[in-house]
């Protein structure tokens, strides 16, 4: 597996910390989708609206509580939710060092970890009250990574969980199909482009077969939800919110 993801933000050229430098404003819907959308460029405001109440609704965050994004890119999301309810204690989980370095800049009372891209190392010592992990289940490089990111979630979190836009793995070929036309590449455009992405996809009982095990241990409940309409191809994939 090549190493994919610090390699794109490693550049002298970092234009994501640049930019963000001359974001500023006093609203913090409109600081936070300006910081979003230095990383989803086609990004609306009326979808990072729509993201930010599903997030809200189905975890509760709570004033004066702890948060921890998994794969929190530049802390758009734990940005907002920071300074909305006074979070005191967060924890941002991010492979980039680059968009570490530019969290620190805007985000507070966080402690903000570099993880690898080829094995999650298990961190026993993080007790939080909310974890989000956001549209990024599909670039873990193995299935087993991802089990050791939902045992370390689960282990480590008080109250709820939401794991948002996991790509269905019953779906694959038509939503591969879809990326590939929407973005007019031939078949071996898409190889090539993709071809050092693990775009992994999850079917539903990979998860459900874990929670059966962990659930001996940790007791809790768990829900599959549609993603929001506002989602980008929302029909192929899928969310799971996690209650204690």
């Amino acid at each position: 597996m090549k190493n994919f993801w610090p390699k794109l933000f490693k550049s002298k050229k970092f234009k994501y910390y640049k930019l963000s430098k001359n974001i500023r404003k006093s609203n913090i819907i409109e600081q936070s989708f300006n910081f979003a959308k230095i990383i989803y460029p086609d990004l609306t405001k009326k979808k990072f609206k729509s993201n930010i109440k599903y997030i809200q609704k189905n975890l509760q965050i709570k004033k004066n509580s702890s948060v921890l994004d998994f794969g929190s890119g530049n802390g758009s999301f734990l940005f907002y939710f920071q300074k909305k309810f006074n979070l005191k204690k967060n924890y941002s989980f991010e492979i980039s060092k680059n968009l570490l370095m530019l969290q620190k800049e805007n985000i507070k009372l966080t402690k903000f970890i570099q993880t690898s891209e080829k094995k999650f190392e298990f961190k026993n010592n993080i007790v939080c009250d909310y974890s989000f992990c956001l549209s990024v289940f599909q670039y873990f490089p193995t299935f087993r990574y991802a089990l050791d990111v939902i045992h370390f979630l689960i282990k480590s979190t008080k109250k709820r969980i939401l794991i948002y836009d996991i790509k269905d793995g019953k779906k694959k070929s038509r939503y591969r199909n879809i990326v590939r036309l929407r973005q007019k590449l031939t078949n071996k455009e898409f190889q090539k482009k993709y071809n050092n992405l693990p775009l992994r996809y999850y079917p539903k009982e990979f998860f459900i077969k874990i929670f059966k095990k962990l659930d001996k241990k940790y007791k809790f409940n768990y829900q599959f939800l549609k993603l929001p309409k506002s989602a980008t191809d929302y029909d192929y994939g899928y969310c799971i919110v996690i209650k204690k």
